[in-house]
């Protein structure tokens, strides 16, 4: 798949969210090798309760639960993952020495932190899988679900570093190409990231590489091709509907990006009635909701979506609609969940400088967000982590110094909202009232309810500016 990205080698795409950003794509290539592994798990069905978890694996106990007020959780599903933990795990006990049984194991409960976004998981797979290379050191797919873990925890570094290690042991195995990509736009080394996911389509053309095509499109700021790539890949075999379900709601996503809401609309519902209890998909008519000014609707959804998966991204999106729509002292309720959530991350090792930051910039306390900001920027100095100090600096009052890293931030063209609405407003606060009101208006135009209290800023600034939002 030659010419990725016009003047450019080639590019492409991992699909992570601006706050909270999971390998989901490599979960999926995860997955695959977990059902080549095991004969076949069985898709997931979804809204059944789960009954009687094993102790190593168990969901259900999250302390988020009861850290503070939040909307009702949904029942966890019954899950194949879950079955396929009890029976993995009845194995080692009989005999520990099993090796493929220990890395089975870490890679189903990698899958199930994927499921339930229990943090707390993160360490029993990794125990799972440092036995399984110990007793299988020449394995490639015990270094893949290490890799994995590392990638889930933020461990990027140590990520790309796991990649280049199973890629010595198993030259040009496709799954470890793709968290060696993953690794490199996360630490910000882009030019490297296309060529290794360069490598990646080369060897093949799938679901993962073409995701990651269309994601790297998207960073340099070709929303049309990254939506061509998308849709592609909706059209690959996929192992579970669920698969199905990730994609469809990406190309919903970039649709939204594209000027094209309804044909969004259409990719959220399709998706719902494969898979039910699909979060990002309700986020996304969430969203929509909020970019048409229906606060009611966009509640319902991003309540559905925080109560299906607990993920702060869904508790602060419900608690900026809830701020937006006059209900602050519902929206300090979220935020104080979205904080504990946070807390949860952290305390099971994932690295969530980065969300923080932004979080504490927008919700908590700017001094705060500007250290870890800081911290993000100084381990790996991306758009994402420069966007993020630009802005701690700004709410700081320090918005002259933060024009350095806005500049950073928009260097490959990428087209997300977030980091428009973050540059105009700064602009404003400068003195630059045209590239101020250019940049606060493309914000609203590639997605109006890309945040609920962020729009609305932006709309009270640009009416500020003398602009017509």
């Amino acid at each position: 798949m030659p010419g990725l990205i016009p003047d450019r080698p080639s590019i492409v795409s991992i699909r992570m969210n601006v706050r909270t950003r999971p390998s989901i794509l490599l979960a999926l290539a995860l997955l695959a090798l977990l059902v080549a592994a095991c004969g076949g798990a069985p898709p997931l069905p979804s809204g059944e309760v789960t009954t009687s978890p094993s102790p190593v694996a168990s969901a259900t106990s999250s302390p988020v639960a009861a850290a503070s007020p939040s909307p009702s959780r949904a029942p966890l599903p019954l899950s194949p993952t879950q079955a396929l933990i009890e029976q993995l795990t009845a194995r080692i006990e009989a005999d520990g020495s099993d090796g493929a049984a220990h890395r089975d194991l870490g890679l189903a409960l990698l899958q199930r932190i994927r499921e339930t976004a229990d943090p707390s998981l993160y360490e029993p797979a990794f125990a799972a899988l440092e036995t399984a290379r110990k007793l299988l050191p020449e394995d490639p797919v015990v270094l893949l679900g290490i890799g994995g873990l590392q990638l889930g925890r933020h461990e990027f570094a140590d990520a790309l570093a796991t990649a280049e290690e199973t890629l010595t042991l198993a030259p040009g195995f496709a799954s470890a190409l793709a968290v060696q990509a993953d690794a490199l736009v996360e630490l910000g080394r882009y030019d490297d990231a296309v060529a290794a996911a360069q490598q990646l389509v080369d060897a093949r053309t799938d679901l993962p590489s073409l995701a990651r095509v269309s994601y790297l499109r998207e960073l340099y700021g070709d929303i049309a091709g990254a939506l061509d790539a998308m849709e592609q890949a909706a059209q690959s075999a996929a192992v579970a509907p669920e698969n199905t379900a990730f994609v469809k709601s990406i190309v919903g996503n970039l649709s939204v990006y594209a000027g094209r809401p309804e044909e969004a609309q259409a990719a959220y519902e399709d998706v719902l009635e494969l898979v039910p209890d699909h979060a990002p998909s309700e986020a996304g008519l969430g969203r929509l909701a909020v970019g048409k000014g229906d606060y009611a609707t966009a509640l319902r959804h991003f309540e559905r979506a925080s109560a299906i998966l607990p993920l702060p991204e869904y508790v602060i999106a419900l608690g900026e609609t809830q701020e937006a729509s006059g209900d602050t002292a519902a929206a300090k309720r979220s935020y104080d969940l979205a904080r504990a959530e946070n807390q949860l991350f952290q305390a099971s090792g994932v690295i969530v400088d980065l969300e923080l930051a932004l979080f504490e910039a927008d919700h908590g306390d700017p001094a705060v967000a500007l250290t870890l900001a800081q911290q993000a920027y100084d381990d790996r100095a991306t758009i994402r982590t420069a966007d993020a100090l630009a802005w701690a600096l700004h709410r700081l009052g320090r918005s002259k110094e933060a024009e350095r890293y806005v500049k950073e931030s928009l260097a490959l063209g990428t087209k997300d909202p977030l980091l428009r609405y973050h540059a105009g407003m700064i602009a404003s606060a400068v003195g630059r009232t045209e590239d101020a009101r250019a940049l606060l208006m493309e914000a609203l135009a590639l997605d109006p309810g890309f945040s609920a209290t962020g729009a609305l800023a932006a709309r009270t600034e640009l009416e500020r500016l003398g602009q017509t939002p």
